[in-house]
């Protein structure tokens, strides 16, 4: 039986709970079940990776969905797993052996990568570890990691597939280049930060003239060393005399032609645009289009390199851009100096501004891969929850570019191809070879690039199953139900598993894409470590319990969007929690030692048992179909209105009176209660699922409920396991509808709390039946002396009035009511009630409104009219009355 302990202490329990389930192999999958399969794919988090509020949302989102499920009768596999992340793991590597004054150099390629092992393994699992606290349901046992031997097979054989396919190939281009980690990275890891900074202007001198000059304006100064040319705008009439033209550039002597070229925007800086093609985008176009030279004048740290003059060379990029400028006013060929705002792209990793700078790497090529991808969404086959995000993963597609798979790394999957030293050709396969397949020389070594981390984790659907072989595992839990994942990774990491999916097995690794919302602070900034605005949810879990932060996770966060989210929102939780177990032990409170709870028989059930079975059958209903279309928060909030509203507000206060009577009612009532408290632990507990567990074994069930196992695995609860008593139910709204009208009356008018008012009901007969069929209640719970039910009535003078649906409530407070201050406070009310109609109504005329919104959302907002209206009557009588 319950401990009795005053409130819930979550470290007592939460502990207990999960080495109970683990024990007992509840989060293992089936490989061979006759259950229906429901697979979800945990997000690996990085190596490097700590749990934050992120990390908190994502996975409770998927484990209530894993264990709604799993009590729903289907064979559940949420898979979980780890990235290498090869650049983040390298980088703390890297940091964590400066310290100690050793460089990646100093140690070697094989050194190295021992030295990330152990990092890894020291480190690696870390998060999982923090995860396990938050309550997550995986299915530990089958727990990847994307660089094991095993899912490192699958990597070697989709590069050797699509590379014998002619879709990787390696080629020269402009990319994204971080010079801290030395390495390409890809336009979906860069940050663009609106930054202060300069333009800047000074001269060539046109070639064969002696004063004629081309004034160029730049951002980035020391890039001129790789200008190949001069673009002008061939319409622009102050400079088209001069395409055809050369000027020399200053400190090389080097001579570059001035060419025409519409890109170049004539009212932008001096309307001259140096051409710098191995080191900027658009010049890298225009230079392809010009057939111009690319020189590459920087080295993998970001310096200047050998191509430059001599007093630049070896220099770091923002130094040499302070003595260009000092050199070229030394030659007066400087203009001026203009302030401007402009993008600066940020590596998302090293947190430098990155350099396009010219290189040669291996890429994919996308298009034919993204043509199914595309067809997916468009015809429907793949949903996107919320469903705006369908427009941004087409657009995506449909304009994608090759993916630059190379990075110049030494952790990770090292790109499996052997370049000849005799023939100069390559060779690859899944496994290492010993000899050119081309010459059989032996003569052979391996590229040195390591693949780009997503590589391997576009594989996810597939590798931790056992692909490329067609195991069992694979055939049972692909695909799976749904990706529950950040929106910033849709390129990343979404579009491509499902490329991936569609070209190894031919159909969607996922059906459903959900897109969790985003944890921002109270001011609506995204959580950062650099703002240090962030939530560590380890440490409200150590204040508050896993449930509580689960609860207020996913009760705050509804589908998509930004979350504003503070600490002190973990207190409504904590209340939460708290509420639940206080019933518990009011519950177990009224339990004689010994004794057996009785069957539950309709025909001797009151009123409100009748109706709190109807709940308890209405929420499942609810929530059963909110998890099914992913709206988690709404699943919450039935649950809170179920356990705070109806079961502790009416449910036990209604019973209060008849539990301390040795009888049949308070059998039959207690009886309810705790069938109805049970069925409440089923429905809470994918939610917060410590408390539940340990109410649950601590109530007395019904012999058809009882599971000798556990809550975690007992069924889930559905509307049609529960008789229904709709007609009952709403007798007894209507009950509560007059109990709560006098109590709202009783606060107008300010009546003090233990002194008991009269009122008289005008109503049909009817309703006089079921009021005075229930006066005992409403006598207690409103406090209530004396009821007098009319048909007809003069309206009584120094009487609050109320309406309901069908009868009209009077209560004679006149004594208790300063009628000046309540007259100002009527008028106000009403014209705020007043407002809240007229919106609502305007709202509910928009046909845009009507024939978009889902009808559930369209029935809410007429409800709310409704009851709008109702208020809007009642204000408008008492008024009335007042005046």
């Amino acid at each position: 039986m319950s401990t009795f302990q005053t409130s819930y202490d979550h470290k007592k329990y939460e502990s207990k709970w999960f080495k109970f389930w683990d024990k007992n192999g509840w989060f293992k999958a089936e490989t061979k079940s006759s259950k229906p399969p429901y697979t979800i794919l945990m997000p690996p988090p990085n190596v490097t990776s700590r749990l934050h509020m992120g990390h908190g949302l994502n996975n409770t989102i998927q484990d209530i969905l894993i264990r709604w499920k799993r009590m729903s009768g289907y064979n559940c596999c949420w898979l979980p797993g780890t990235d290498h992340a090869g650049i983040a793991t390298q980088m703390m590597v890297e940091q964590a052996l400066d310290k100690k004054g050793i460089s990646r150099i100093d140690l070697g390629r094989d050194a190295f990568f021992k030295k990330c092992v152990e990092w890894q393994e020291e480190n690696g699992g870390i998060i999982i570890d923090q995860l396990k606290k938050l309550g997550s349901s995986c299915d530990w046992q089958r727990e990847a990691y994307t660089l094991s031997p095993e899912l490192s097979l699958a990597v070697r054989k989709i590069f050797v597939d699509l590379y014998e396919k002619g879709l990787i190939y390696r080629g020269e281009r402009l990319v994204n280049w971080d010079p801290v980690l030395k390495t390409a990275i890809s336009d979906d890891e860069l940050v663009s930060k609106e930054c202060p900074g300069h333009l800047w202007y000074f001269k060539y001198p046109v070639d064969q003239t002696e004063s004629e000059f081309v004034t160029i304006a730049t951002t980035r100064p020391e890039t001129m060393f790789g200008d190949t040319a001069v673009a002008v705008h061939p319409d622009d009439t102050r400079f088209n005399h001069l395409i055809g033209k050369h000027v020399v550039l200053p400190f090389t002597n080097r001579k570059i032609p001035i060419l025409g070229d519409e890109y170049v925007k004539s009212d932008f800086g001096s309307g001259c645009l140096k051409i710098t093609p191995a080191h900027d985008p658009n010049d890298y176009e225009i230079g392809k289009r010009h057939n111009l030279e690319f020189i590459n004048i920087l080295d993998a740290d970001g310096s200047l390199n050998s191509l430059c003059p001599k007093p630049f060379y070896g220099m770091d990029r923002f130094e040499a851009r302070k003595l260009v400028l000092k050199k070229i006013k030394e030659l007066g060929l400087f203009v001026k100096t203009e302030n401007t705002k402009h993008a600066v792209p940020y590596s998302d990793r090293s947190k430098v501004p990155i350099e396009p700078m010219l290189s040669k790497q291996w890429y994919v090529k996308m298009k034919e891969l993204a043509q199914p991808a595309i067809k997916a969404a468009k015809e429907g086959e793949l949903k996107f929850y919320p469903a705006s995000w369908e427009k941004t993963y087409l657009h995506w597609l449909e304009n994608i570019q090759d993916w630059c798979i190379s990075r110049q790394l030494w952790w990770g999957h090292r790109i499996p191809i052997w370049y000849c030293n005799d023939c100069n050709k390559v060779t690859t396969g899944e496994k290492d070879p010993s000899k050119c397949s081309h010459c059989n020389s032996k003569n052979i070594h391996q590229d040195e690039d390591m693949l780009d981390t997503w590589f391997s984790s576009w594989l996810w659907p597939l590798s931790p199953f056992g692909w490329p072989k067609e195991t069992q595992d694979l055939q049972t839990f692909f695909p799976s139900a749904v990706l529950i994942t950040a929106p910033e990774i849709i390129y990343l990491w979404v579009a491509r598993m499902i490329m991936v999916g569609y070209h190894t097995k031919g159909e969607l690794p996922f059906i459903d894409v959900y897109f969790n919302a985003t944890i921002c602070d109270k001011q609506g900034r995204k959580f950062s470590k650099t703002l240090g605005n962030g939530i560590d949810p380890l440490d409200v879990i150590e204040k508050y319990g896993a449930d509580s932060v689960r609860y207020t996770c996913v009760s705050l966060a509804p589908l998509g969007g930004r979350v504003k989210m503070t600490t002190s929102d973990f207190e409504a939780g904590h209340k939460f929690i708290n509420k639940i177990w206080n019933a518990h032990r009011f519950i177990l409170g009224k339990i004689s030692p010994g004794e057996k709870i009785k069957k539950i028989d309709p025909k001797k059930l009151d009123l409100p048992s009748k109706w709190l079975l109807q709940q308890l059958k209405k929420t499942s209903l609810e929530m059963d179909g909110y998890l099914n279309k992913y709206q988690i928060n709404e699943a919450v909030e039935s649950l809170f209105h179920l356990t705070w509203r109806s079961f502790c507000d009416w449910g036990l206060e209604s019973s209060k009176d008849f539990l301390d009577h040795k009888d049949e009612q308070r059998e039959q009532i207690l009886s309810v209660l705790i069938f109805v408290f049970e069925g409440i632990m089923r429905l809470s507990s994918p939610i917060i699922p410590f408390i539940s567990e340990e109410i649950w074994q601590n109530l007395p069930h019904h012999p058809e409920w009882v599971r000798k196992k556990g809550l975690m695995v007992s069924q889930f609860p559905t509307h049609d396991m529960f008789t229904d008593h709709s007609k009952e139910s709403e007798q007894w709204e209507s009950v509560q509808s007059l109990i709560t009208q006098i109590r709202s009356v009783r606060t107008q008018a300010k009546v003090p709390p233990k002194e008991k008012v009269q009122v008289i009901v005008k109503g049909e007969e009817k309703f006089h039946k079921l009021v005075d069929h229930s006066s005992s209640w409403i006598k207690r719970l409103a406090n209530v002396d004396h009821i007098t039910c009319e048909l007809e009535i003069t309206k009584p003078e120094n009487c609050l009035i109320a309406t309901g649906k069908g009868w009209t409530l009077y209560v004679p407070v006149g004594k208790y009511i300063d009628f000046d201050k309540e007259r100002t406070r009527l008028q106000n009310e009403v014209g705020r009630v007043q407002k809240i109609v007229t919106g609502l109504e305007g709202k509910l005329s928009n046909p845009n409104f009507k024939d978009r919104a889902p009808a559930d959302v369209v029935k809410k907002s007429q409800d709310q009219l409704d009851n709008m209206k109702t208020q809007l009557l009642s204000l408008q009588e008492n008024l009335n009355n007042m005046k």
